[in-house]
């Protein structure tokens, strides 16, 4: 159903507090059948390209735990290659989640205006949280999801998801 996401295709800077996952370090629904997604080659900067599909759900989570007391940040960058009256009906949801059990925030968003060829970052402002001070787990887990409409979508391209520690 889809490939497992690669640890090598995140680049994370202790230093910043940042991670970056490419396309093939995040998990995808259905990436591993080229009739629903095109992935970049291994290695590469490239985007994943949504061909088609009827349900999206794009997942991530950090290698280490984040620091507990810090704030950080989500976004994810996204283009589209042609316009699809799908994305007009139902928005699509980031999520960002400190541990397996912590509380999830959620970020709606409206794809259905964006522009052929912009590559976006969303959400406008980046998905902002914090992780609790007395958190036993402090791992992110992170998506991307569409509100269920039943209907094949296409078009979407994934550029790249970003976590960083913000400054205090």
């Amino acid at each position: 159903m889809s490939e497992a996401a690669d640890p090598a295709e995140v680049e994370h800077n202790k230093d910043e507090g940042r991670w970056r996952f490419k396309p093939r370090g995040l998990h995808i629904t259905w990436s591993n059948n080229s009739s629903y997604w095109k992935m970049p080659q291994k290695g590469t900067d490239g985007p994943a390209e949504l061909l088609a599909v009827c349900w999206l759900e794009i997942d991530g989570s950090t290698s280490e735990p984040l620091s507990k007391g810090k704030r950080y940040a989500l976004s994810f960058k996204i283009s589209m290659t042609k316009q699809d009256p799908v994305w007009k009906e139902g928005p699509v949801f980031m999520l960002a989640k400190v541990g397996k059990k912590g509380i999830a925030k959620w970020e709606k968003i409206n794809l259905g205006d964006m522009r052929i060829g912009n590559i976006i970052e969303i959400p406008y402002g980046k998905l902002r949280f914090e992780v609790p001070k007395k958190a036993e787990d402090t791992r992110l887990y992170f998506g991307l999801y569409e509100l269920w409409t039943g209907k094949w979508k296409e078009g979407l391209q994934i550029h790249e998801a970003v976590v960083e520690e913000m400054p205090d």
